[in-house]
C-alpha cells in the first residue's frame, strides 16, 4: 500500500515536471523566435537608417496653425511654456495658442489669463487629455494642429524643420525627436538616452520606409483635415491619433531635426509609473487597430511595420511572462534540467542583445568619436532599459485589464521642474 502510494507520488511528480519542462521550452521558443524576429526586422530598419523620406518637402511652406497645449495642474510649468511658445521661429500672424485647462486646482489658469496672444479654454470636470483634444479640436481655425505638452520646451526652428514635411500631399502627421534633460539625473539621463537613440532611429527608418505610429506626444502636428480626436479613454492619443492618419491613407513620420525638450522624473517610482502608463496606451491602441495586421490594405506598414511593432509591445512581454513563471516552477520541480535550459536560454538572448545593439549602432554612430561608445557597457544598459520596457508593458497590461486606463492624467509631479536648455538657437 506504501509501496503504491509512493509510486503514485513520484508518478504525479514526474509528469508534473514533464508537462513544466514542456512549457518552459514552449515560452522559451517562443520568445527567441520573436527575438530572432525583431532581429531580422532591426536588420531591414538599418537598411532605411540614411534612405531618402521620399517627400516634396517645401522649406516656403508656412500655412496658419493652431497650437494647443492641454494642461491639467501646471502652474510650474506654464509660464515657460507660453514664453517658448511665444518664442518659435514663425509668423506670428500665423500662429493660433490654446490652452486648454482640465479643471486645475492650483491657479494654471490664473497665469495663461494674463497673456493676451492665448486663448483659454476652462473645463470644469476632469475628463482626460483626449476629451480636452476633442473638445478644442471643433474650435481651432489653423490648416495645421501642433499639439504639446505644458512640460515640454521647443528648440526655437522646430517648427520650419517639420512642417515642410506636411507640404506633400501624401503626409498627414509629424512628431519630434525628445531630448532628455535634468543635471540631477546624469546616469539615468545616459543610460534612457543611449536607449531612446535606438528607439528614435527605429522611428526614422520606419518613416523612411513608410510611416512609423509611435508618435511623441509633447510635440506633433497635423493636418487640420486628417486629424481625428482620439477616443476619449484613449492612454497614448498621440499614437492612437497618429494610426488613424495612417488609416486613412496618409504618412505619419519622425522628423529627427525637430527637437523639444523635457526632464527625466526624478525618483524610480515616478520613471516606474510613467512607463506603465505609456505602455499601457500603447497596449490600447495595437488591441484597438488589430485588424491592421498583415493587412495589404495598408501597404508597407500592415504588413511589416505594424506586425513588427505588434508583436514587440504586445506579444514579447507577455511571452517573457510566461517564460518567467515556468521557470520559477520548472526549478522547484526539476533543479538541473531548468537550470541548464535557461542558461542556454539568457545565452542566445545576451548574443541578441549585442546583435541588435551592433546593427543599429552602427547607423546611428557615424564618427570616429562617437563609435567608441559602442562598449559593453552601453550594451548592457540598453538591454536593461529594453527589458525594463517589456516588463513596464506587462505590468502595463496587467493594470489595465483589473484597474481600466489611467487616461485622467497621472501627473509625474516631480518631472515638473524648470527645464535648464539654451532654447532659442541661431
Amino acid at each position: 500500500m506504501v509501496l503504491e502510494r509512493t509510486h503514485q507520488v513520484i508518478k504525479i511528480r514526474v509528469n508534473s515536471m514533464n508537462i513544466f519542462l514542456v512549457l518552459l521550452f514552449f515560452s522559451l521558443t517562443i520568445t527567441l523566435l520573436t527575438c530572432i524576429y525583431f532581429l531580422w526586422y532591426y536588420k531591414e530598419l538599418a537598411k532605411y537608417a540614411d534612405a531618402d523620406f521620399k517627400v516634396n518637402l517645401d522649406y516656403s511652406y508656412l500655412p496658419t496653425i493652431s497650437i494647443i497645449i492641454p494642461t491639467y495642474n501646471e502652474a510650474a510649468t506654464i509660464e515657460d511654456k507660453i514664453k517658448n511658445t511665444l518664442g518659435l521661429n514663425y509668423p506670428p500672424d500665423k500662429i493660433e495658442i490654446i490652452v486648454i485647462d482640465s479643471a486645475s486646482t492650483d491657479g494654471t489658469p490664473d497665469k495663461v489669463e494674463s497673456n493676451e496672444r492665448v486663448k483659454l479654454i476652462k473645463q470644469t470636470e476632469r475628463l482626460g487629455k483626449s476629451a480636452a483634444l476633442a473638445e478644442v479640436f471643433k474650435i481651432i481655425s489653423g490648416k495645421i494642429v501642433v499639439i504639446t505638452d505644458a512640460d515640454a520646451l521647443l528648440e526655437r526652428d522646430a517648427l520650419v524643420k517639420s512642417l515642410p514635411y506636411l507640404a506633400d500631399n501624401k503626409v498627414g502627421a509629424v512628431t519630434g525627436k525628445q531630448i532628455l534633460v535634468n543635471p540631477n539625473e546624469a546616469i539615468y539621463q545616459k543610460s534612457e538616452q543611449s536607449y531612446r537613440d535606438l528607439f528614435d532611429m527605429m522611428r526614422s527608418a520606419e518613416s523612411r520606409l513608410g510611416s512609423t505610429m509611435i508618435f511623441n506626444g509633447p510635440f506633433m502636428a497635423f493636418k487640420r483635415e486628417v486629424l481625428e480626436a482620439p477616443r476619449q479613454n484613449s492612454v497614448a492619443d498621440d499614437t492612437e491619433m497618429a494610426i488613424r492618419v495612417i488609416k486613412k491613407g496618409y504618412r505619419a513620420l519622425y522628423v529627427a531635426d525637430a527637437l523639444f525638450y523635457e526632464n527625466i522624473p526624478q525618483s524610480d517610482k515616478s520613471r516606474i509609473k510613467q512607463k506603465e502608463r505609456r505602455a499601457q496606451g500603447l497596449i490600447q491602441s495595437f488591441w484597438w487597430h488589430r485588424d491592421m495586421l498583415f493587412n495589404k490594405k495598408y501597404g508597407i506598414f500592415g504588413t511589416l511595420i505594424f506586425p513588427a511593432e505588434f508583436t514587440a509591445h504586445f506579444v514579447l512581454p507577455f511571452a517573457l511572462f510566461l517564460s518567467f513563471i515556468t521557470i520559477a516552477v520548472s526549478l522547484y520541480i526539476d533543479f538541473i534540467s531548468t537550470l541548464i535550459l535557461t542558461g542556454v536560454y539568457f545565452a542566445l538572448i545576451s548574443i541578441y542583445a549585442v546583435a541588435v545593439y551592433l546593427i543599429i549602432g552602427k547607423t546611428i554612430n557615424t564618427s570616429p568619436e562617437t563609435e567608441k561608445k559602442i562598449n559593453s557597457k552601453i550594451i548592457l544598459i540598453t538591454f536593461l532599459s529594453f527589458l525594463k520596457l517589456k516588463f513596464a508593458l506587462l505590468s502595463g497590461a496587467l493594470k489595465l485589464i483589473i484597474f481600466g486606463t489611467a487616461h485622467k492624467w497621472e501627473q509625474i509631479s516631480d518631472a515638473r521642474s524648470k527645464i535648464e536648455v539654451e532654447i532659442n538657437r541661431k
